[in-house]
């Protein structure tokens, strides 16, 4: 049986595997150790028959201290008789005993330096009448590689002065929420109106799937839960109802059906209806009833909210830049069962980030498809990122201080309008504390590195708006239907 997975965010102890109170003294294990993969360590263990004697005589001497044989007043009876009428429970006992005692001496003088829990059928392992009791295991360890130069980067620094005609586009949005969809009677489709479709998406001419009446808004890209189609606006622009399109989608690594990913297919929309938005006069009524006296409160205020959204839009495009440079200087494989493992983890906390980011409701939809389409490409880097920078972090002298925990919570509870009282318990029930800290490092581990940083300004480049829908190209399970972002959990590692 598998012990099961474990979180990256703290170390493990291949001895966790049993829980009996193992001998004090050392074993004198015959070991062998041999690499069979990336990040992967095949170890044979033999335990010499003295030292199985001896467990075996100790954990008799417990039993007949305690053992309540008829006849017997308990702890009284014969040593040969108690070792006869409990001799299964002795030998599961002595073998529990070595394992753990074995386990704990393996990380003690290999330093094997696990990163989850080892595969281990315990009820297949033989406790012999004869000759040394031996087991076999793999280990996932830490990926091995040499320190990148994180002290002599240059990275580029994604620079941009805010203008009118941002407040503009922004103002735009904004209003955009207090608008009304009505149909549009005349013209065809252009960006911004609202398509209502039937899709068929198709391979090689065989039909995939359909999906009937689906609403989106025309822009540049439409994303959906496995892939995207890059080129949406050439496809539908001009449309019309009754009218057919159309254009090219490509498949995420991460399809639920394998024969599509990394694929080029092929989506039909079938146009039934085209609907508008008619914006709402902004007058003194319309803006008093939103809570700003005039239009030039209102428009300091999205001024504001460009300002918070440019600040994490740089932060977020140093970290990327300097991970980006790290991973690249720093090859090394890691096990593909290990990143398939953390690909569910990985993509809640990677939403989590974006919830706590700033960005609007759409742009977290858009880039949480992205995530969702080629989530294993994702969790390798991610993993990649996650190794590297604990060992920059190492080499530093970072640590997660109480106090650092503390913060976080207060963070998290502003932003959600909870009590700080009900995230730390939160935290404590779910066993968060481990996902907070992984967060925290690297975060403190990125501000050092930056420290060392050379910048290079360049001007900032807008992303196209996306549009996203909830659907596949290909069939999907039960189990593969996709979580909006607001059901996504909060922090994982």
């Amino acid at each position: 049986m598998s012990t099961g997975e474990h979180d990256l965010d703290s170390p493990v102890s291949t001895a966790e595997a049993v829980s009996e109170t193992p001998p004090k003294a050392k074993l004198a294990l015959d070991v062998q150790i041999e690499d069979v993969g990336p990040c992967k360590k095949h170890v044979k263990v033999a335990i010499p028959r003295a030292d199985v004697e001896k467990q075996f005589k100790a954990t008799l001497g417990e039993m007949a201290r305690e053992a309540s044989v008829p006849g017997f007043r308990p702890g009284h009876a014969p040593k040969g008789l108690v070792e006869k009428r409990f001799r299964k429970e002795v030998a599961n006992q002595v073998k529990s005993t070595l394992l753990m005692a074995s386990l704990e001496q393996l990380d003690e003088d290999y330093n094997l330096n696990p990163i989850s829990q080892p595969e281990l059928d315990i009820s297949a392992i033989e406790l012999p009448d004869d000759g040394p009791m031996k087991f076999e295991i793999e280990v996932e360890v830490r990926p091995d590689f040499a320190l990148p130069a994180y002290k002599a980067l240059t990275i580029k620094r994604q620079v941009k002065t805010l203008e009118e005609s941002d407040v503009d586009t922004q103002l735009n949005t904004f209003l955009e929420g207090y608008s009304q969809l009505v149909p549009k009677l005349e013209g065809g489709a252009v960006l911004g109106d609202f398509v209502t479709a039937d899709l068929r998406f198709t391979k090689d001419g065989e039909t995939l799937n359909e999906v009937k009446e689906i609403q989106f808004r025309l822009q540049p890209e439409l994303r959906f839960q496995d892939g995207k189609v890059p080129n949406l606006e050439a496809a539908l622009v001009g449309v019309k109802p009754g009218e057919t399109r159309e254009a090219d989608a490509l498949i995420g690594s991460s399809s639920p059906d394998p024969r599509l990913r990394g694929q080029t297919i092929k989506v039909e929309f079938i146009v039934n209806d085209l609907k508008t938005l008619r914006m709402p006069e902004v007058n003194d009524a319309f803006l008093n009833g939103i809570g700003f006296d005039s239009i030039k409160d209102l428009r300091s205020g999205l001024r504001g909210v460009l300002e918070r959204r440019l600040e994490f839009q740089k932060r977020d495009g140093i970290r990327r830049e300097i991970l980006s440079e790290l991973v690249g200087a720093t090859p090394f494989d890691l096990p593909a069962d290990l990143v398939s493992r953390q690909e569910k983890s990985t993509l809640r906390r990677q939403v989590h980030e974006l919830q706590q980011s700033g960005l609007s409701a759409n742009d977290i939809r858009a880039r949480e498809a992205e995530l969702r389409a080629n989530a294993h490409e994702s969790t390798l880097q991610s993993l990649k990122e996650f190794f590297l920078l604990a060992k920059i972090a190492e080499e530093e002298k970072i640590k997660v201080e109480e106090e650092d925990l503390e913060h976080e919570i207060e963070i998290l509870a502003s932003r959600s309008d909870e009590s700080i009282r009900r995230i730390r318990a939160r935290v404590e029930k779910e066993g968060l504390g481990d996902a907070l800290a992984s967060q925290i490092l690297e975060r403190k581990t990125i501000d050092r590195i930056i420290e060392f940083v050379k910048f290079e300004d360049v001007e900032l480049v807008e992303d196209k708006p996306v549009e996203t829908i909830d659907e596949t190209a290909g069939l999907a399970g039960p189990e593969d239907v996709p979580t909006p972002a607001d059901g996504v959990e909060p922090p994982s590692a």
